[in-house]
This record gives C-alpha cells, sequence and structure tokens, in this order.
C-alpha cells in the first residue's frame, strides 16, 4: 500500500494548545534520542536492537513536532476553542508503532530488553517511569485519533464554516447538533486524559 492511498485523517483538538505539553518531550528527549540510538546500532549491523528503525521513532517525533507548530502557543483567553487538523493516517501509524514496541518493552517481551534499558534511562531524565512516557504516548495517540460521530460533525462544521468542501452530502449540522458533538468531544478528551 501507498503512502498516497492513506487518507487523511480530520483530528478535532482543543484549539488551546496547553494541553500538548504534557507531551511534548516526547519529540526530542524520547523519541530523537531512541532514533539516535537505532540509527547508531544500525550501522553496526544490530538494526533490531531496538526493535524498530530509527526512521520510525523520527517519524513519531515528526507528528509531536508537527502538532507544535500547527497548534502554536497557548491561548490564554475564556473562549474555548477547537482545532482541526488533518494528518495523514500514514503518519499518525508511527505512533502507533511506537506505543506498540514501548508497551512490549513494558512487559518485558524478547527481544525489548535494550529498548525497556534505554526507556529507564530516559524516564530516569524525568524523574518519571517508562509507564509514564508509554501512558503520556497513549494519551497523545488517543487524542489524534478520537473517531467518533461527533468528531466527523464537528470537523464537517469546521470545514464548512471556512466555505471549504468537506466532501460530506447534506446540510450543514444545525447548532445544537454542533453543542451536542461538541460535549461528546470534550467527554472524549477527558477520557483521554486531557482537561
Amino acid at each position: 500500500m501507498s503512502r498516497l492511498d492513506c487518507p487523511d485523517r480530520q483530528c478535532v483538538l482543543p484549539g488551546d494548545s496547553s494541553w500538548l505539553g504534557g507531551v511534548r518531550y516526547l519529540e526530542d528527549g524520547v523519541f530523537r534520542v531512541i532514533a539516535g540510538a537505532a540509527g547508531v546500532a544500525a550501522e553496526r549491523f544490530d538494526e533490531d536492537r531496538f526493535v524498530l528503525a530509527a526512521a520510525d521513532f523520527e517519524g513519531a517525533a515528526a507528528v509531536v513536532g508537527r502538532l507544535a507548530e500547527e497548534m502554536g502557543d497557548p491561548a490564554g483567553g475564556e473562549e474555548e476553542t477547537i482545532m482541526v487538523l488533518a494528518l495523514p493516517a500514514w503518519e499518525l501509524d508511527y505512533l502507533w508503532q511506537v506505543l506498540t514496541v514501548f508497551r512490549r518493552a513494558l512487559a518485558g517481551e524478547p527481544g525489548t530488553a535494550d529498548l525497556r534499558e534505554l526507556l529507564d534511562d530516559l524516564a530516569d531524565g524525568f524523574d518519571g517511569s517508562p509507564g509514564q512516557i508509554t501512558e503520556d504516548l497513549q494519551r497523545l495517540a488517543a487524542m489524534l485519533t478520537l473517531d467518533t460521530p461527533a468528531v466527523r460533525t464537528l470537523a464537517a462544521a469546521a470545514v464548512r464554516s471556512f466555505g471549504l468542501p468537506s466532501g460530506r452530502t447534506g446540510p450543514l449540522p444545525d447548532t445544537v447538533a454542533v453543542r451536542e458533538a461538541l460535549a461528546q468531544v470534550r467527554a472524549g478528551w477527558a477520557a483521554a486524559g486531557v482537561r
């Protein structure tokens, strides 16, 4: 399957980027460090040492970096806003692949000892644990892949409010439907540990 065959996923996120602060460290403090270690291991013909290739960890880091760039600084206003961001599904796959190998390392599966040791070292630097790193990554992945009818309603309403084609037929959702969808999405964010 080509990357071109993977459609974009509409991510509905809080407009205030402060939620991203709790996971921002993953980009440079975790993913890029592991990518560097995996790159060195590959040069020594030990490409499976950290389970995934360096490019997979770099891809996950790039997703976090792109989010930070797109979302900008925390708003600080009283009014709640949302942001609709289109991310290619293949980019989100990087996060899921890394999350899967982190879970495997936490479980002590064969072939993950070096990754677990590196996660332990990185977690010590943050006064945390490998479990916390994995939980933060899981929260980020859950936010980006929240896919419910409410998300699609908000995404369609946001896209149409800018006069862009949404690929969806039918009338614009009414304000009551949009408010209900926002309440449902807020509940999804809360379940993911945000807000």
